[in-house]
């Protein structure tokens, strides 16, 4: 049906008469009319589906199901800057730069690394005691 309407719009362009718009154009909507009707049976199967993983208590693969029906699409774009300013789009490339990068961060001067200071919390020495950790945790009763 779509290879039709193509081949009806390439007619149309290249000898444009009333004859040829005129399929191009039944060609179109009729093409338009069917790719509505499988994205409205693609919509239904999927809220089927939905349906179904409630009914059966599968929490998960419900939540799941809904987020793919109502979540926005979003294009993701595998792009990095090399240090003179232009912009890498091809993934060998990118790649390529990735490994550059994580290369001169771990062969950079040892001395910055030993004089950074790393917290953590082994480094907490206060212990807390029981009414402390109580009283800001219950809720009073009125």
């Amino acid at each position: 049906m779509i290879k039709a309407k193509q081949e009806a719009r390439l007619k149309c362009i290249q000898r444009n008469t009333r004859a040829n718009q005129e399929e191009y154009n039944k060609k179109r909507t009729a093409t338009a009319r069917l790719c509505h009707r499988k994205k409205r049976e693609a919509l239904k199967r999927k809220v089927d589906a939905i349906v179904e993983h409630h009914t059966k208590n599968e929490s998960n693969k419900f939540y799941k199901r809904i987020q793919e029906v109502t979540q926005e699409f979003k294009p993701s774009m595998n792009v990095c800057r090399i240090e003179d300013g232009r912009i890498l789009t091809e993934n060998e490339d990118v790649q390529r730069r990735w490994k550059e990068y994580f290369e001169s961060i771990l062969t950079s001067n040892s001395d910055e690394i030993d004089s950074m200071t790393v917290y953590t919390a082994e480094n907490e020495d206060k212990q807390l005691s029981y009414k402390e950790v109580t009283r800001n945790s219950i809720p009073k009763k009125t």
